[in-house]
């Protein structure tokens, strides 16, 4: 886009100038991520990139890829795909100061453990993140979830600890540590996060045994745990992922016996299941791994649209947008491949981590003016 105030097209010997509603008809179709260098032309075109983004529809959750270095410093760098676009954008921005490994435990939530200290962020890029001490026990491989205005972490326990289940919350308000109830003993042998799934809905989080399906919940309020309770959707599974979804919960399964993915919605109070959608047989092939099968899927969802992928193949990821209808209901599912670019770079010596944002162009123009963050679109 040209640094003037109105862009020129010539026209034998006039010059048209485009403006008002062409402009802003014109920039409803350009990315999200082009919309702030163009809103920084003049006040008119400031003005036209408001009124087209009146005229966007809401812009879809980003798939977010932050491939870091196992060794330290643990250099990192990230990736998003905008399924609006379609397009894969690098954004370059200032290093962070890394404790320990990135890892991720829900859609947007990353977190970093340290003897010493504990940091994590929420926000839909995460570029801010919060500094505290680590909690009073000391762990491996933890579930860490945000519930409202509190971090939990849950889980994860060292073996030279006492209680291999400990259960502790982090308060937003006082800024300080409290020991909760801890798992349920039934949970001692896959309380860690590789072997749980997690959802967080009106102040509780659930965990859902991958394998088995055996549920639990905890009451952020109460600092207790209730359950367990067997996810039943009418057919046996063999991979259970839960999510949240639009005040509810989602449950992504892999059917037993024959090789096939299916999503339910589910009730947060009884539990009913509502088969919304099976993933085509061509996109079930994309996930599954040529040693490992599909012994480690996982679920990202952000507002209605959900992205899986296989933690031992990843070079591709499989979204599906549920399409959404009048009183929360959904009437339908659109099915698609992502080709993961960041894969095919060499991957021995880093790890991937994934995340899911609905990313605005507010919080764009924020990390661009403010942070000086860049973003550059990648061909493939």
């Amino acid at each position: 886009m040209a640094g003037t105030e109105l862009q020129e097209i010539s026209h034998g010997e006039q010059e048209v100038e485009i403006h008002g509603d062409v402009l802003e008809t014109i920039l409803s179709c350009v990315p999200l991520i082009d919309l702030v260098p163009a809103s920084s032309v003049s006040k008119s075109w400031c003005s036209a990139v408001a009124s087209s983004l009146r005229r966007l529809k809401k812009p879809k959750p980003w798939l977010i890829l932050h491939k870091q270095a196992t060794r330290w410093p643990y250099a990192t760098t990230t990736h998003s795909y905008d399924p609006c676009s379609n397009q894969w954008i690098k954004i370059s921005k200032p290093s962070l100061d890394f404790i320990s490994v990135l890892k991720s435990s829900q859609s947007n939530f990353l977190y970093m453990l340290s003897h010493s200290k504990f940091s994590f962020s929420f926000d839909p890029l995460n570029s801010r993140w919060y500094q505290v001490d680590h909690p009073l026990v000391w762990r491996t491989d933890p579930i860490v979830a945000r519930v409202e205005d509190s971090v939990v972490v849950a889980g994860g326990v060292c073996q030279f600890e006492d209680d291999p289940l400990a259960v502790e919350m982090y308060d937003f308000n006082t800024r300080a540590w409290c020991t909760c109830e801890s798992m349920p003993g039934s949970l001692k042998e896959s309380a860690e996060s590789a072997l749980l799934s997690i959802a967080t809905t009106k102040g509780k989080l659930i965990f859902t045994e991958k394998q088995t399906g055996v549920t639990h919940w905890f009451d952020s309020g109460t600092k207790s745990w209730s359950g367990p309770y067997n996810l039943n959707p009418g057919q046996p599974l063999v991979n259970y992922n839960i999510a949240s979804f639009n005040g509810d919960l989602i449950l992504v399964g892999l059917c037993k016996n024959v090789e096939r993915f299916k999503i339910w919605k589910m009730g947060t109070e009884n539990f009913y299941f509502e088969e919304i959608g099976e993933m085509p047989l061509a996109f079930v092939e994309k996930l599954k791994s040529e040693c490992f099968g599909f012994s480690s899927i996982n679920v990202l969802v952000g507002k209605n649209l959900v992205y899986m992928y296989n933690s031992w193949k990843v070079e591709e990821v499989v979204a599906c947008e549920l399409i959404c209808g009048g009183g929360g209901s959904v009437e339908g599912c659109r099915w698609w491949g992502v080709e993961n670019v960041v894969a095919r770079e060499e991957m021995l010596k880093n790890r991937l981590v994934f995340t899911c944002s609905e990313v605005g162009f507010d919080e764009l123009q924020r990390v661009t003016r403010t942070d000086n963050w860049k973003f550059e679109v990648v061909s493939y």
